[in-house]
């Protein structure tokens, strides 16, 4: 739920390819650069239209060498590249990387398991380009401080395996260890390689760098040293185009922008035997009504399947309780109860049986004997909670931008009722008193007391919102970083507050 990137170019400008044509708006979100040259043709809130001149015409920053620059350089050039995971989140590149400035990191992890059906986008690429991939692990390694590199592939990528064992070798200064291992789906999940590889389990709502691991897909890897080391911004990426309504199945290298209709086209569609088109996977992917929607940063495979090979699912029938789908959880959850209370909207239920641990990998749809869409349920019951969390954040932030101006008037009135009284005390003569603290009879121990736990409240207050903020800029936050400002902002001026007021009572006191 990051911020949408905001447009620096015009209507009528012209651009080459690599442009920026918008820019972040703040820690999560990603840069937008133009993945071909022509004329901008129209701008909305959700994309940028360009009319390609033919040319393709470049226009790319200066290399690195990202060996030799310091970290906050690259970290910059990541981000102006609009480099983002390529493995279906999207999360920015560059934030990702700074995960050092909270957590102690010993391994990164490339994911190369690429397990679901259909999908060999990235088998492909590490074919073609294994040094590249393994010199874009070395590179994000050192910028997130891990002191090994392991990378898992699943066994049915013979082709793959023979390419990095090639280059293994040669990549430094870390050593990069591959293992091979079962084909099994979901074995690429975060969660469920990490368990595999370092036999860890990383804690329900927490993140792989709580337990020191960070994993990077093959096509992050190569798209970041692309970015550095040879300037050429996130504008293309490789797609698997595959079903049997395609005459040319096959991975292309696309650019980010280009029409779908387009694509399939060029890959030989068979529109009369289009009975569905996926994003993604069979398992995990989308269905996609409309044709002339884009590509993404995050389309990896788009599935023109006939009606024989995606058939319409059967009539769902009531739950029978034969627990198969509790059996293949491989986040080891309970789809049964899960599927109740999300058709209950029972979210406090929801979130003591872990919902959002849920990687909606489908295999409880797949072997439920009722034809239950149980993913269909969790992302319906996902995505009303996470509207549910924006309103109470919009509810939140005006409160707290309220809560800071009362703080401020607080903290302003404390200094104020400070001065005066450090000015009766050198002219010795009476002020009116527009605090409670009675300036006749001195304060009491109990008082200065009272006001020294405030003291150490506040300052308990702005720790916590420090770590808040900090930990908001490690996933996509329902709660947006400038609240988490005002948050601060607000805890800051309560402390000045107590300081103030514990300033003034012990000059009374003294």
């Amino acid at each position: 739920s990051g911020r949408p990137a905001l447009p620096c170019v015009q209507p009528g400008e012209h651009v080459k390819r690599g442009t920026l044509l918008a820019r972040p708006d703040g820690m999560v979100s990603a840069a937008l650069h133009a993945s071909i040259s022509g004329r901008v043709s129209e701008i909305s809130d959700a994309y940028i239209v360009i009319d390609g001149d033919g040319l393709n015409t470049t226009t790319y920053l200066p290399p690195l060498n990202w060996r030799e620059t310091d970290t906050a350089t690259l970290l910059e050039r990541l981000d102006i590249s609009g480099v983002v995971g390529l493995g279906g989140a999207g999360f920015p590149t560059q934030v990702k990387a700074r995960v050092r400035e909270r957590h102690a990191i010993d391994t990164l992890i490339i994911n190369a398991a690429e397990c679901e059906p259909y999908i060999t986008a990235d088998d492909i690429m590490l074919r073609n380009f294994a040094a590249d991939v393994l010199e874009g692990a070395q590179l994000m390694a050192a910028l997130c401080g891990a002191k090994r590199i392991l990378l898992g592939i699943e066994d049915n990528k013979p082709e793959a395996i023979s390419a990095l064992s090639l280059v293994l070798k040669d990549s430094q200064p870390l050593p990069v260890e591959m293992i091979s291992i079962a084909t099994r789906y979901p074995s690429g999940g975060e969660r469920q390689l990490i368990k595999k590889l370092l036999d860890l389990e990383v804690p329900s709502a927490g993140l792989p760098a709580d337990i020191g691991v960070v994993c990077h897909n093959p096509g992050t890897l190569l798209a970041s040293l692309k970015a550095v080391r040879d300037g050429e911004p996130l504008v293309d990426r490789i797609v698997t185009l595959t079903g049997q309504a395609l005459a040319s199945p096959g991975n292309y290298q696309v650019a980010i922008g280009t029409c779908i209709a387009g694509m399939l086209e060029q890959a030989g569609l068979d529109p009369s035997r289009l009975g569905q088109l996926v994003s993604g996977g069979p398992m995990m992917g989308t269905p996609v009504n409309d044709l002339s929607l884009p590509i993404s940063k995050t389309t990896n495979c788009l599935i023109a399947a006939t009606s024989e090979e995606f058939p319409v699912p059967p009539a769902e029938m009531p739950c029978i309780r034969c627990g198969a789908c509790e059996t293949v959880c491989p986040a080891s959850l309970l789809p049964q109860q899960l599927h109740w209370y999300a058709r209950q909207a029972d979210d406090a239920r929801l979130e003591r049986y872990h919902l959002f641990d849920c990687i909606e990998c489908g295999a409880c749809s797949y072997v439920c004997p009722s034809h239950i869409p149980l993913v269909n349920d969790y992302r319906e019951a996902k995505q009303r909670i996470r509207l549910q969390q924006i309103e109470t954040a919009k509810a939140e932030h005006a409160r707290h931008r309220f809560e800071l101006r009362q703080a401020r008037l607080a903290r302003e009135a404390a200094e104020k009722q400070a001065r005066r009284e450090a000015r009766k005390k050198r002219s010795k003569s009476t002020v009116t008193q527009e605090m409670p603290l009675p300036s006749d009879s001195g304060v009491s121990q109990s008082e200065l007391r009272r006001l020294r736990i405030a003291q150490t409240a506040a300052r308990a207050a702005v720790r916590k919102a420090e770590k808040a903020l900090a930990r908001a800029a490690e996933q996509s936050p329902d709660i947006s970083q400038e609240d988490l400002e005002i948050q601060l902002a607000t805890a800051r001026e309560n402390l000045r507050t107590t300081e103030a007021q514990l300033a003034s009572a012990r000059e009374q006191a003294s």
